[in-house]
């Protein structure tokens, strides 16, 4: 007797729930992290699960290549969430400032670096404005010891030591003289470290590639780096390419890379990728923003600056427009391509005004394990 589909097929909603253990949680590890970070609200169960070692140390072995999250923050983001873009599905999810700061405030959040799973972030609901570090996909947090004597603003990096399942932040402030302090998650303590002993006037964010945090100084415009096992900072002279325009440094395969845009009587001309030849002390060129997308990227904002940020072979590009467009190259496939808009900006006002600042952004690679 044939079998018709006459009627649709509903599912037993009892059926995870009489699930065995194993199976359910053998389910569970192949989900992407956006689906967990979902789940985390379901059920008790499923919440205890979710956050329990056993999870957490399955999970990573399941996702080849790695999520990678990129989080962006502009001057018009909502009060209560920041917005995410997930590389593997193509799309930005909203985020609650509750994945990184126990203090859910509608001003004074900031991220300041990030790196691995791990954010830093300022708040200044904190009396003392301590650094808060958090991993928004276990919802651990850490407040961090109030910092030896130094005055904002800083510009902040942060590397993480595996092998201690740790991490080390680094606080510089320029002007005659660069002063630092360093931060040991195993210690729980700040100390002061060796100055550089030059006028330098540094540029936002700090890259690590090999146990190095990298900076870019300008006037000027150079490199300089800080040596995390040696607590120290080098100057090292590389040759910068001329007038050139927004300047980021990011990682591939342990390489360093200089990004920005190249400048012709006075305006942004181009937008290219260099590899730091730390040995040579050059810049090798490697790839330029194709002409129409570079067109259509900075005619909305009438040539003002862009902001980028790297990681696991991927870097996006953002332009101060509002709302912000955003484009991805991949270094692997050497392919770029369009993102979609970013829902925060859904409801506002689009403008051409040069008064819009390029959002800010910060990659993550999602793991449950560890905690901050």
């Amino acid at each position: 007797m044939p079998i018709h589909d006459s009627a649709p097929f509903t599912m037993d909603p009892q059926l995870w729930s009489n699930l065995p253990n194993h199976i359910l949680e053998h389910v569970l590890v192949f989900l992407p992290f956006w689906s967990v970070l979902r789940l985390q609200i379901v059920s008790k169960k499923w919440r205890q699960y979710l956050k329990s070692k056993c999870f957490s140390s399955k999970w990573p072995m399941k996702r080849s290549p790695p999520d990678i999250l990129f989080i962006m923050v502009t001057d018009c983001w909502q009060s209560k969430s920041v917005a995410g873009y997930n590389s593997s599905l193509n799309k930005w999810h909203i985020i609650s400032l509750s994945h990184f700061s126990p203090m859910e405030t509608s001003h004074g959040f900031q991220i300041l670096a990030s790196a691995g799973s791990f954010v830093c972030t300022e708040d200044i609901a904190w009396p003392d404005r301590s650094l808060i570090v958090s991993n928004p996909m276990n919802r651990s947090y850490r407040k961090l010891p109030p910092m030896l004597d130094m005055s904002s603003p800083y510009v902040v990096g942060m590397i993480v030591d595996s092998d201690r399942l740790g991490y080390r932040i680094v606080v510089a402030q320029d002007g005659e003289s660069l002063i630092s302090q360093y931060y040991d998650s195993k210690c729980d303590s700040w100390q002061m470290n060796v100055t550089l002993n030059r006028k330098v006037a540094m540029l936002a964010g700090m890259t690590s590639v090999r146990g190095l945090l990298f900076c870019l100084s300008f006037w000027p415009l150079g490199l300089i780096a800080y040596n995390v096992e040696a607590t120290s900072w080098e100057d090292l002279q590389v040759r910068m390419p001329t007038s050139i325009s927004s300047p980021h440094v990011v990682q591939y395969n342990g390489d360093l890379l200089l990004i920005g845009g190249l400048e012709e009587y006075g305006q942004l001309a181009s937008i290219r990728i260099w590899k730091l030849d730390l040995l040579r002390k050059e810049c090798i060129e490697i790839e330029e923003m194709p002409d129409h997308l570079f067109q259509s990227f900075m005619w909305t904002v009438n040539g003002e600056q862009f902001s980028c940020i790297g990681e696991g072979g991927l870097i996006c590009f953002s332009n101060g427009s509002m709302p912000p467009m955003s484009l991805m190259y991949n270094m692997r496939d050497q392919k770029w391509g369009w993102l979609p808009p970013c829902p925060l900006h859904e409801h506002s006002p689009k403008t051409h005004s040069r008064n819009s600042s390029s959002p800010l952004g910060f990659p993550i690679k999602p793991c449950f394990a560890m905690r901050a």
